[in-house]
Order: C-alpha cells, then sequence, then structure tokens
C-alpha cells in the first residue's frame, strides 16, 4: 500500500505542476481590478456600491490547512479540480471564491508564507488566481487567531449577502492536540489532576505507537487541522475552531477526519446555518468532488448542499475496494438542542447502564484500535434504552439531519451496520485522562456525559 502510495504522490504533483501553469497571475497593482498595496500586504481595496453588493452577492472561502501530508491532495483540488467546475467572473456583483492556503513545498516541512487569493475568470475566459494577501512564514494556519483574521478580512473586503466555508485538513475530532497519532505518549507526558475513574470501568487500553508511521493506509486518508512544525504538531480544539469564526456563516463544510463528532456540531450551532461531516475518515482525495463543488454551492441562485453531498457519497460507493469507504452528514444546527436535550434525559435515566456499555458490541468509527468514535444513538441503543424512550432521540436526529449516507465497510477495516449520522465518545472506552479534557467540552456540558 505504500508503495501505491508514493505513485499517487507523484501523479498528484505532476498534475499540480501542469495545472499550474494553465493560471494567469494578476499584477497586484492593477488598476482595473481596484487593487492597491497597503502597509498591510492587503492586495485588494473593494470597490463600487457596497450596499448593492451585500445584497446580491455570495462569497465561498476554501481554507486549506496542509502544512502536513496532505499538501499535494490539498493543492490538486484547489489547481486541478477546483478551475473545472462553475467559476464567477469579478464583477462587483458576482460571487467570490476565495482560497487561503498554507501547503508544505516537500516532506522536510521548511517553514513557508501561506496566501489569500481570489479566483475568477477575466473577461476572456482566462482562470486568473490573484493573491489579496501574503502572510509570513511565521503564521500557522490551524490556529483560530489565523483563521478569525483571515474571515475578518473577507468580510470587510467583500460585503456579501452569505458567506460559507469549506475547511480541508487532518482532524481528530474533539481529542486534544498529539492524542490521536499516540496516545500512549500523550497518556505518560500529561499528568492527571483529581479522582482517576475505576480501572475495573474501562473495557480498551490506550493505543501504543505513533499511527502515522505504523498504519499502513496513513497515505491514503485526511483537534481540527494540522501544521507540522518543528515543536511538533499544531492542532485547534473545538473551543478555539469555534472563537476562530467571527461571524455568522451560511454553511462551514468539513473536508477532514473524524469531523462528524457530536462535539464538533454542538459547540459550532451557534456559528452556522448548515454543517458538513463526516463521522470516520476521509480519503486523501477529499469528501467532496472539487470540480463541480462550484456547481453545487454557487451556481445556483441557493446553495445546493443536499445535491452536494448526494453526489459527493455517490462518488465513492462506485468505487471498490479500499476505495469505497465514505461516512457523510449534512444537518441544520437549529436541530442540535433538541438532540442535546434527548440525550441528557437519557444520559440521566441511564447512566449505569452507559458506564457499563458494552463496547464491542457499538458501532464504531475508528481503525487501528483508536477506539474514541462511536456512532451516538447506537451508544444508548446497545446500552439497553428501551424503543420507546429511544423515540424522542431519534425524531430529534431525524428533524436535524438533511442528509446521512455510510458505505458498508470502511477501508474493509470495518463494517457500517448502523448509521445515525453522529460519533461520539464512550466513556467507557476512553480513559481517565481523556475524561478530564471531555469535562470542558460544551456537549458535554449540555448532557454531563462525563461527571
Amino acid at each position: 500500500m505504500r508503495s501505491k502510495g508514493i505513485f499517487h504522490t507523484i501523479l498528484r504533483l505532476a498534475a499540480v505542476i501542469s495545472a499550474t501553469l494553465t493560471f494567469s497571475f494578476c499584477d497586484p497593482k492593477d488598476p482595473d481590478l481596484g487593487i492597491e498595496a497597503d502597509e498591510e500586504g492587503i492586495n485588494y481595496t473593494p470597490h463600487g456600491n457596497r450596499q448593492a453588493m451585500k445584497e446580491t452577492r455570495r462569497v465561498l472561502l476554501f481554507y486549506e490547512c496542509g502544512f502536513n501530508s496532505l499538501n499535494y491532495d490539498l493543492e490538486a483540488n484547489m489547481t486541478v479540480g477546483l478551475p473545472e467546475g462553475y467559476i464567477p467572473g469579478n464583477g462587483r456583483h458576482d460571487d467570490v471564491v476565495l482560497v487561503y492556503s498554507k501547503l508544505a513545498i516537500n516532506a522536510n516541512y521548511k517553514a513557508v508564507p501561506s496566501y489569500l487569493r481570489r479566483i475568477y475568470k477575466d473577461h476572456e475566459g482566462n482562470i486568473v488566481s490573484d493573491t489579496l494577501k501574503t502572510y509570513p512564514s511565521s503564521v500557522v494556519a490551524s490556529s483560530g487567531e489565523t483563521m478569525r483574521d483571515v474571515l475578518n478580512l473577507v468580510h470587510s473586503s467583500f460585503p456579501a449577502k452569505g458567506y460559507g466555508m469549506v475547511f480541508a485538513s487532518h482532524g481528530s475530532g474533539w481529542l486534544p492536540t498529539g492524542y490521536f497519532n499516540n496516545p500512549s505518549a500523550f497518556e505518560r507526558n500529561h499528568k492527571l489532576s483529581g479522582k482517576r475513574m475505576s480501572k475495573s470501568n474501562r473495557v480498551l487500553g490506550v493505543p501504543s505507537g505513533d499511527m502515522e508511521h505504523d498504519d499502513p493506509y496513513a497515505w491514503m486518508v485526511r483537534s481540527i487541522g494540522q501544521d507540522k512544525m518543528a515543536s511538533g504538531d499544531v492542532e485547534m480544539s473545538v473551543t478555539e475552531f469555534t472563537e476562530g469564526i467571527p461571524f455568522h456563516l451560511d454553511y462551514l463544510l468539513f473536508d477532514m477526519c473524524f469531523s462528524g463528532g457530536i462535539e464538533i456540531a454542538y459547540a459550532l450551532k451557534d456559528k452556522v446555518d448548515y454543517i458538513g461531516i463526516s463521522p470516520a475518515e476521509v480519503l486523501a482525495a477529499g469528501t467532496y468532488d472539487y470540480t463541480k463543488i462550484t456547481d453545487f454551492l454557487l451556481r445556483g441562485t441557493s446553495p445546493d448542499l443536499t445535491g452536494l453531498f448526494k453526489d459527493s457519497f455517490d462518488r465513492y460507493d462506485k468505487q471498490t475496494g479500499d476505495y469505497r469507504s465514505c461516512t457523510v452528514t449534512l444537518l441544520r444546527t437549529e436541530g442540535l438542542g433538541k438532540i442535546a436535550q434527548e440525550c441528557a434525559k437519557l444520559v440521566t435515566d441511564y447512566s449505569e447502564a452507559i458506564a457499563h456499555a458494552p463496547a464491542s458490541q457499538i458501532q464504531g468509527y475508528f481503525r487501528q484500535n483508536r477506539h474514541y468514535f462511536y456512532d451516538l444513538e447506537d451508544i444508548f441503543a446497545k446500552s439497553g434504552v428501551s424503543d420507546a424512550d429511544m423515540a424522542g432521540l431519534r425524531n430529534a436526529l431525524s428533524d436535524c439531519i438533511m442528509y446521512k449516507a455510510a458505505t458498508p465497510f470502511f477501508i474493509n477495516s470495518f463494517e457500517i451496520k448502523t448509521y445515525s449520522g453522529f460519533s461520539m465518545y464512550l466513556p467507557r472506552a476512553g480513559t481517565a485522562l481523556l475524561d478530564s479534557y471531555y469535562k470542558e467540552e460544551p456537549w458535554n456540558k449540555a448532557i454531563g456525559l462525563v461527571k
């Protein structure tokens, strides 16, 4: 499988080089585009009737956090895939496509700048990649502060009636930075204060080894975000990511592993109307077909999110073998509060049963014994919750979820027999240290899973 990964990377690199040559790059001082350099290095100054633009156009930002092993895949999505789809012009009322990206140039992870670019078609139909701002190499993309700065610049420079974001990177759900890749090392290096939970109440041990190096499928798949730094990986916590969104978004679509935890969605419920997630991992090619994504999101009078997710799932469901691996969920955030209410009732009424839940019988969305992501509904069902008591949760899930789908297997590593659309932490299969982190999550404060 490693040899396939090397060949895959070579093909991606060749495609990126080829596609990059087809772009025409705009002079950042071109007066026809109203672009002016200033002391902050921002190369775009909006012009025209701001109120009119605010009432008509939409802005789509691709946030590519690729200073890691996904660098070539994320670059290919933007330079090979994106130009094949719908690209708007750069008129005052045209929709706006923006890309913020920080990408590693090689496996040595030498410090590189990051860029905010606008992608549009000029009057002759040529696709232009116009660099609006260059960020110093010291700027970390996987940072709530950086994301907030980028979004604030987007908001102030491009007034619009709506904003959406696609966030692409590695991901490990709500887990603390560095835990997923090497749980045993994290547990050794972090002391736990307070009372420990009884060892007899835990059913699974702490996996050893570095998944990034030990996993034969590591090349194939994609906390939140990742920058590979000399001092260690930099990732965002759920709280940091949420605080990095300074204004309300119409939609937020994740293109990363383990984004489908109810913990992430619930934390974002007041920041965005619609969220696209994946409870399991995501193959390196990405959740979405980037040759079509702008057609679904911008070509019509309103974003066709359901159509995008159906298309995305069908693309993988048609594959064979390891490549037929996909879990997707599209949800309305307004329904998350009801799910929390129903889960809180069940946690209270069935606390003892959940504390001794049969983890081996519950649907999981993990490989390599990283047992931190279980199906939300199945946790309660396998804990002995009656059908009558489950009805409220199932109704809440149905009202919240617009679309969900999963392939029968994932990389032939585990079977997907039941799929609620969300994953959730199962304390029975966790650790006392993880419990201490989980207590601080907004979701846990809402339902009281970990006391």
